[in-house]
């Protein structure tokens, strides 16, 4: 009678380990992909924030002509080179940027308000 030797893995082996790996994916992935959304709506609200700093600084700059000034928007932001263009990258969606302006009313800033009608060009 031959003896064989076994080495290796059966198929019903190679199955189970498939399937253990499937489930620990199906639950990891939903996990990583929401934690990857989260960081990206982190970076905008440190983005905004840093928009909103700018905003106090353009004041400061320009304190003899903002009589008239309603909004400080992003454009004058970046004409005053307060802001560069990789600053206002949409994190959310690469292919935009962050438009909107910051109200300015009695001498107040007011909350960064998203407009697509300020955006940089």
């Amino acid at each position: 009678m031959i003896k064989l030797d076994k080495k290796g893995f059966t198929l019903i082996e190679l199955l189970i380990v498939i399937a253990i790996l499937s489930i620990v994916m199906s639950i990891a992935v939903p996990s990583i992909i929401s934690s990857v959304e989260r960081a990206k709506e982190k970076q905008k609200e440190k983005e905004i924030s840093l928009i909103k700093s700018y905003s106090e600084i353009y004041i400061d700059n320009h304190k003899n002509s903002l009589e008239k000034i309603e909004k400080i928007t992003i454009e004058m932001l970046y004409q005053d080179k307060l802001l560069t263009k990789d600053e206002l990258e949409d994190p959310l969606d690469n292919s935009k940027y962050i438009c909107g302006y910051v109200p300015y009313e009695n001498q107040q800033l007011g909350e960064f308000i998203e407009d697509s009608s300020y955006c940089l060009e």
